[in-house]
């Protein structure tokens, strides 16, 4: 039986405690997701001595419930994902370096984990001489690169 089952049983044999669980919960999921940028489970929230101690004794929740979501082990990686990200978005040389040392397929599909896809909404060009412009630029290019250039300038 895993530790959160009495738990939860208590709390579905009584409503005033599911509805003391249900705010609770939705507290501590959306100031984790506010405060430190991660998203919580209602899984993880049983988890949180806080989260049933005041679930249970209608005592207000504690100040430590945030650092016991920092401890949460799929909070923490979430945490070093989110860095990691902020350091490349950053172009600091440790994570770069962290990055290049995967091989290459490895690489493209880490990016797409962190949310690097570059997929940032593309203008179209306003005018034809703005595309022009765009095209000679791409003529400068090595065919990879401009292939990956047009795509990112909604030419192609």
């Amino acid at each position: 039986m895993d530790a959160g089952a009495n738990f939860r049983a208590i709390v579905a044999s009584d409503d005033k405690l599911k509805a003391r669980w249900e705010a609770v919960s939705d507290k501590i999921i959306a100031d984790a997701t506010k405060l430190l940028g991660v998203t919580l489970s209602r899984e993880d929230v049983v988890a949180l001595p806080a989260a049933r101690l005041a679930v249970l004794t209608d005592d207000p929740l504690s100040e430590s419930y945030l650092s016991e979501v920092k401890n949460l082990e799929s909070i923490q990686e979430q945490m070093r994902q989110k860095e990691l990200r902020e350091a490349l978005e950053r172009g600091e040389d440790e994570a770069i370096e962290e990055l290049n040392r995967l091989p290459r397929f490895q690489r493209m599909a880490r990016a797409r984990d962190l949310g690097m896809t570059g997929a940032e909404p593309v203008t179209p060009p306003s005018s034809v001489a703005d595309e022009a412009t765009l095209l000679r630029r791409l003529l400068t290019l090595s065919p990879a690169e401009r292939l990956a250039k047009a795509r990112a300038w909604g030419l192609a």
